[in-house]
């Protein structure tokens, strides 16, 4: 009864507390920290030894504004994220180059990797199309591995066993990352596999692999330091289609948005800033930093999601200019794949750009009887040719000019003729391929979700003069795209098309798939029609 009775006072006295909230002010007094004041409070409180009394910053001294400067450079470290990452690069730790090594290898770019306990090298094709980094392993059906197939390489590929690895370990079905899961029968079942690629009837499966990828850490203060980062691997018994045929036989490293890419697992570790970049020169050699998010002159433009997410490099191209001519209507969306050799623009705007190109190019047009390349003009070395610049214009006049955007016919004369190196896609969505990055050093910032792009002749990257470098086996090719001579050579195929394929109720939106085996047949026949 009492308790009852307090409640019946106490209330009122609430009310009117609530009722002139607004009117109560609250106050505190700021002291500096290296104030007089600052310094008797912790004298007051401290309780051990004081002799760090006598080194209280005297105001005003050198002292004083050196420990103010220090504060602020390590705010400053706070609010850049420095301090969240451990290196400013990474890479491979058989060094930072790639290179392209022709029709050997489906025109794709290549680095050297070391994986596992001891460490195995393998020479991986590097796709943004795709996430899963995987490598032939336990081989049911994989390509040939022997240096005799493969007219560019000194030394055989490897291929991968876990238990040959002390630091290896199966993923479980039951890992967050096993897609797989809801279809193996017991939750610690290793964790399969199955990716399959645009190029048709491309694919790899297996099982999934954690272990140790060995890269080399670079950047400022940092003296090439060894850093063993764990990945998750795919174990790739069974290879099909254009994997069996030399499009990446020695494994993929794939680059995109996924969180099972090797980007991803890098920065979620905080070793570095979710960012990478990759730089592609004219002779088909190159460099790839994880890290690197450009310098800050480059141009940029950002990310687009696809269906509500961000899944791959997709940007939005506002228009597209041949020379100095910009044209109506030549917007679009593109993916901007490394997997890719060459560039696909929906087919209205591959239309305007290729007529255009045509009336400003000074060379004869010629066709080659079942030649997928439309647009192709005869030359020599003689001819001063006169070949427009195409242009990607993007939000803020941020521009991507691809200076030559051809590729040259080679017969034992020389140049023989040239191709416009854009082909028509399916559906609205295009692909950036390798041959529009030639020149840049490409920028992937996951971070900020954009894309970057600035003039580079790949040898100018930030601390890479103090990288070791590996050369190329043989060195690389000195002609960057395919001549007469090499297209038919025994086994010769198409440009690649690598990159993850889209699922099949979004495939007519996603990106153009390409059947491997009809470029095949489409580029021998080109090549007998030169020949004779």
């Amino acid at each position: 009864m009492a308790a009852h009775r307090s409640l019946l006072v106490l209330l009122p006295l609430l009310s009117l507390l609530l009722r002139n909230a607004a009117a109560i002010t609250l106050s505190s007094r700021l002291i500096h920290r290296f104030s007089d004041e600052a310094k008797a409070l912790k004298a007051s409180r401290s309780t051990g030894d004081a002799k760090w009394l006598g080194r209280w910053p005297r105001r005003n001294s050198m002292d004083y504004y050196h420990l103010l400067a220090n504060t602020d450079f390590q705010r400053q470290k706070m609010k850049l994220g420095t301090s969240r990452h451990q290196f400013q690069f990474l890479f491979p730790s058989e060094g930072s180059n790639t290179a392209s090594f022709g029709n050997d290898f489906g025109w794709l770019h290549y680095t050297w990797i070391d994986i596992g306990t001891p460490n195995v090298s393998f020479l991986v094709a590097l796709d943004t199309g795709s996430d899963l980094l995987w490598v032939p392993c336990d081989c049911l059906q994989c390509a040939p591995l022997s240096a005799t197939h493969y007219s560019t390489l000194d030394r055989d590929l490897n291929e991968y066993s876990p238990s040959g690895s002390n630091t290896s370990k199966h993923v479980s079905c039951s890992h967050e990352l096993c897609t797989a899961g809801p279809n193996c029968k017991a939750p610690k079942q290793p964790c399969p596999y199955t990716i399959e690629y645009f190029s048709e009837n491309t694919s790899s499966s297996g099982l999934l692999v954690e272990d140790i990828l060995h890269l080399v850490a670079g950047g400022n203060g940092v003296s090439n330091n060894s850093i063993q980062a764990p990945v998750i691997i795919g174990c790739g018994m069974k290879q099909s289609g254009g994997y069996l045929d030399g499009i990446a036989p020695d494994g993929l490293m794939g680059l995109g948005l996924g969180e099972v890419s090797v980007p991803s697992f890098l920065a979620k570790a905080g070793l570095i800033i979710n960012s990478f970049s990759m730089c592609v020169d004219e002779e088909g050699s190159g460099r790839i930093f994880f890290g690197d998010q450009g310098p800050n002159t480059q141009q940029s433009t950002s990310f687009l999601p696809s269906n509500g997410n961000y899944e791959t490099y997709i940007v939005g191209v506002e228009a597209c200019c041949i020379g100095n001519s910009c044209l109506k209507q030549t917007s679009f969306r593109a993916l901007v794949d490394t997997g890719t050799s060459f560039t696909f623009l929906p087919e209205e705007v591959y239309d305007k750009i290729a007529v255009e190109f045509d009336k400003r190019v000074n060379a004869t047009i010629t066709s080659y009887e079942g030649s997928p390349w439309k647009y192709c003009y005869n030359t020599s070395p003689q001819d001063l040719l006169k070949v427009p610049s195409v242009t990607l214009m993007f939000l803020a006049n941020n521009s991507f000019v691809v200076h030559d955007p051809v590729f040259p016919i080679y017969d034992n004369q020389g140049v023989v003729g040239i191709c416009l190196a854009i082909q028509p896609a399916d559906g609205d969505i295009g692909t950036i391929g390798q041959n529009f990055m030639t020149g840049y050093r490409t920028v992937f910032d996951r971070e900020n979700m954009k894309l970057g792009w600035s003039r580079s002749k790949c040898q100018d990257l930030g601390d890479a003069k103090s990288m070791p470098l590996t050369p190329s086996p043989k060195g690389t090719p000195p002609i960057p795209l395919p001549t007469t001579e090499q297209q038919s050579t025994p086994g010769g195929f198409a440009p690649a098309v690598a990159g993850r394929a889209p699922p099949k109720a979004s495939a007519a939106s996603s990106r153009p798939r390409f059947c491997l085996l009809r470029w095949l047949a489409l580029l021998v026949l080109f090549c007998i029609v030169i020949i004779f």
